[in-house]
């Protein structure tokens, strides 16, 4: 499979995170804070120019750890279809990588629970504090030191 990893802008998620994070709800629903922030990255995986996957990163302050120098990684997505395949990873991979470019110190997020492995396989941290989000489900926060 011959897939790209490239910056895009949040309107170009707002399709994929509707039908995998949020039971295809109205687009409005699916837009985040700082999406148009200066500082925002957007990354869309294509495969045969068809987008399935993406993710966004947000410089964002974490409400549960003193992180230093962070970007939240929210939205992270992947067609169905083509989940268990390692575009998951490409794209974390990419997303940690920009980070770095820029100096930043800390990942963070909010990881639902079903996803929660994923990321601790890729090295990270589990603060164990864990909570609900309305309408969404049990989540774990989530944090990776890039330094």
């Amino acid at each position: 499979m011959d897939i790209l990893v490239k910056k895009v802008k949040s309107t170009e998620l707002l399709e994929i995170r509707s039908k995998v994070l949020r039971n295809s709800s109205n687009y409005e629903f699916c837009k985040f804070d700082g999406d148009n922030m200066k500082s925002s990255i957007h990354l869309g995986v294509y495969n045969d120019k068809k987008i399935i996957g993406g993710v966004s990163l947000i410089k964002n302050n974490s409400n549960y750890k003193n992180l230093t120098n962070c970007y939240q990684l929210r939205g992270m997505c992947v067609l169905k279809d083509f989940q268990k395949k390692g575009i998951g990873i490409k794209m974390l991979i990419e997303a940690e990588s920009r980070c770095k470019n820029l100096n930043i110190e800390n990942i963070w997020m909010n990881a639902r629970k079903k996803a929660a492995n994923f990321y601790l396989k890729l090295n990270y941290i589990d603060s164990g504090i864990h909570y609900e989000i309305a309408g969404i489900g049990l989540h774990y926060f989530l944090y990776k030191n890039l330094k």
